[in-house]
């Protein structure tokens, strides 16, 4: 299974080839107020891309310092990057990291398709309200009730955001 911050990798590389050091920093300074990666993880992540032919990396000699790796994205890696990016979520929980994500991505490499992205995204939560209310209205148990409740606020406010999305991305 693939890793969510491989694909952050994967867009941050669709601009130009650069260094672990300079991805790491990309990645920390575009997104660090909702992800947090190390650096450490950063190589993990792309040791794991090049061996899957996502990446592909040159090495750079240096004077008085290590060789760097200079990381590129292969034709493979922009074909899953892409696929990624305007695919909606499934669960609520992944939108407070992945649906960022995708939207700063969209909005940094000023890639179409961020308001069709939101739509589906509406849509999908549109579906799961309609179905967690038909279960509240069929239920007889109490406790189904105020768990049913919460989940009809909680994708309620979720719908709600998507809707500031538009209107955000809405130029």
């Amino acid at each position: 299974m693939e890793h969510p911050q491989e694909h952050v990798i994967l867009g941050i590389l669709m601009k130009k080839e650069r260094h672990g050091y300079e991805i790491h920093h990309l990645f920390s300074s575009g997104l660090g107020r909702v992800w947090h990666a190390g650096i450490s993880q950063v190589y993990a992540l792309l040791k794991r891309l090049e061996a899957a032919e996502k990446v592909s990396s040159i090495v750079e000699m240096q004077d008085n310092r290590p060789a760097k790796h200079i990381y590129s994205i292969t034709p493979k890696g922009r074909d899953a990057f892409l696929h990624w990016v305007n695919a909606p979520l499934e669960r609520i929980r992944d939108l407070r990291l992945e649906f960022i994500a995708k939207l700063f991505l969209m909005r940094e490499l000023k890639l179409p398709g961020i308001d069709e992205l939101i739509r589906k995204q509406i849509h999908i939560f549109q579906e799961q309200l309609r179905d967690i209310k038909q279960k509240d209205a069929i239920s007889a148990d109490e406790f189904d009730h105020l768990v049913f409740r919460f989940r009809i606020a909680q994708i309620e406010t979720v719908i709600s955001w998507l809707r500031d999305c538009e209107q955000n991305f809405d130029h």
